[in-house]
This record gives structure tokens, sequence and C-alpha cells, in this order.
């Protein structure tokens, strides 16, 4: 392989790294990182989609939403 091969090589997995970080997010009541697609459930609050990854941290976020946004 020469070098434009190999740069060219490295420009494709560092897309494909960012694609896949893209997918993870954090649950931002227990800190877990879950795949986008397999979130439990998304709620908008002030126009901003929350993604959490069971029905406790649903539960959570719905008592003290406030608590868990960032300001």
């Amino acid at each position: 392989m020469n070098n434009e091969e190999i740069r060219i090589v490295k420009e494709v997995n560092n897309m494909k790294q960012h694609s896949k970080n893209k997918q993870v997010i954090i649950d931002p009541i227990c800190g877990k990182r879950i795949n986008r697609n397999k979130a439990h459930i998304t709620i908008a609050y002030k126009n901003i989609d929350y993604m959490l990854c069971c029905p406790k941290c649903q539960s959570e976020f719905e008592k003290d939403p406030e608590k868990y946004v960032d300001n």
C-alpha cells in the first residue's frame, strides 16, 4: 500500500468511528451509554430530546426534569 492508499484507509476508518459515536448517547439520569436506536424512550423537554435507557430513568426524569437538563 502506498502513502495515498494508507491515508484514504485512515480517513474511511475515522469516518466510520465518527458515525458510530453519533449513535451512542449518555442517559442523563444514570450515565449509561446507550445506542440511540435502542433507547427505552425519548422525552422532549424545552425543545430538547432526552433519551432514557429504562422505565426507572424515565420516572426519575419526569419527577424533576430541571435536575437533569443542562442550563
